[in-house]
């Protein structure tokens, strides 16, 4: 392929030469830029949006009004022809290299179904593990400060029922007895600065490890393996939980402990 340089700007070829030798058809040709940039946008446009071969005339006329002349262009250039409402590409050999492309975009990653497939093992692994310690339990960490709980966690056994369940508006007792289903667990949290309401459905395994994570004595570091964003209120430094008010919370969800411990207390910040 060799060029014509716009006069406009040198640095910019106006006219497209395609030697006979690297044509589809073996014929010489000569295009405008424009037309041959169309041509390579077309040509990938409908590759990639499953219709390979085919330019559909809607597609032109949201890239503007110009390329009603351009694409006649490239009919009069032998690489396109009127079809069904739009063009026919003549360059297959061009459409078949761009569709590989696509399917190169669009073949799965390896690596990534690998690692999809290692999360999947872990979370059975996980169920073989924590689901035999899953138990009814209430925690309720006292302030190391003041003494006060310092977040509550509640795990409800299949077919039992939340320990302040007939102080719950009766809507919403209605609504939790048609969602739950037969062998699922219920999970109650009210963390630092945020809180499950109601509680959540769980499966056996996270409850196991929500209750082995508040097996006493209770530890940061035994504590965290539950996942609670505020990890139920301790403070990793100092290895205790605080309240509310003794983690000194701001407006942004983020709190310091009586020792000037900083950490985000609301998994919405």
């Amino acid at each position: 392929m060799s060029t014509g340089d716009d006069p406009r700007d040198p640095a910019r070829p106006g006219l497209i030469i395609l030697p006979a030798g690297e044509t589809f058809d073996g014929r010489e040709r000569t295009l405008s830029r424009a037309a041959y940039e169309l041509q390579i946008s077309a040509t990938v446009h409908s590759a990639s949006c499953g219709h390979p071969g085919y330019v559909p005339g809607r597609y032109l006329a949201s890239l503007g009004a110009e390329t009603a002349a351009l694409a006649a262009e490239l009919c009069a250039a032998g690489m396109w022809e009127r079809f069904s409402g739009g063009y026919r590409l003549l360059d297959w050999d061009a459409v078949e290299f761009c569709l590989s492309l696509a399917r190169e975009r669009e073949a799965p990653d390896p690596q990534a179904i690998a690692r999809a497939q290692e999360r999947e093992r872990q979370k059975e692994r996980e169920a073989l593990v924590f689901a035999p310690l899953a138990r009814a339990m209430v925690a309720a960490p006292p302030c190391a400060a003041c003494g006060a709980p310092a977040t509550r966690i509640e795990l409800v056994a299949p077919g039992q029922l939340p320990a302040q369940w007939e102080q719950w508006p009766s809507t919403v007792r209605h609504s939790i007895r048609r969602q739950r289903e037969p062998g699922q667990w219920w999970f109650l949290f009210k963390g630092i600065a945020a809180y499950n309401g109601y509680g959540d459905p769980i499966d056996a395994s996270r409850a196991g490890k929500i209750a082995q994570a508040f097996q006493p004595p209770l530890s940061f570091a035994q504590v965290h393996t539950a996942g609670f964003y505020d990890d139920a209120g301790f403070c990793e430094d100092c290895d205790a939980p605080y309240c509310y008010h003794d983690w000194h919370v701001t407006e942004s969800g983020f709190g310091y402990c009586p020792c000037g411990h900083g950490k985000s207390l609301d998994w919405y910040w």
